[in-house]
């Protein structure tokens, strides 16, 4: 098959839009079991094995920064593991309380406690909870699909590039 007609061009483009647009939508679909989540206080010990730990202050506080940690319920002297920053703003009404988002751990463990604290040392008045959801790791399938749709349409336009280059050249 020769890719000697521009219109191959379009379709390179098309395959690259598409697979972002698809790629999109799944990893926007796994923010919904986030934001329909139950909000339990963090004084509680989370029971997430291979799960998404999701957790949320009672304040939104986008002036500071505040850093969440889990270390396991039984040893209270473990290195503290931080939860890495949620990448959305999100907010989730659960139980007659709006939850804003801090932060997400794609895939947890039984048995741990969450702190959370302000960087800079001031008094904190939030609260804290968290929500353990299935299915995040749609995120990460979606933001896979996107890329490699992409490639694949910068493949197919290089390809026609040298296609019609080639044939250019013969013709002369």
């Amino acid at each position: 098959m020769r890719l000697t007609n521009p219109l191959w061009y379009l379709a390179a483009f098309l395959v690259a839009l598409g697979s972002s647009m698809v790629g999109t939508v799944i990893a926007a679909g796994a923010w919904d079991e986030v934001r329909t989540a139950t909000v339990t206080p963090a004084n509680a010990p989370v029971d997430a094995a291979g799960r998404t730990l999701a957790v949320f202050t009672d304040q939104s506080q986008p002036d500071r920064t505040i850093v969440c940690s889990t270390r396991p319920a039984d040893d209270p002297e473990a290195e503290p593991e931080e939860v890495p920053e949620a990448t959305l703003d999100l907010s989730v009404d659960s139980s007659g309380v709006r939850w804003y988002l801090l932060a997400v751990e794609a895939e947890s463990e039984d048995g741990l406690v969450v702190t959370c604290v302000p960087e800079d040392g001031r008094t904190d008045t939030a609260a804290y909870g968290f929500a353990v959801v299935d299915g995040f790791d749609a995120a990460g399938r979606g933001g896979r699909i996107g890329a490699i749709g992409t490639g694949a349409g910068l493949v197919l336009a290089i390809a026609v590039f040298v296609q019609r280059r080639r044939a250019a050249g013969s013709d002369a």
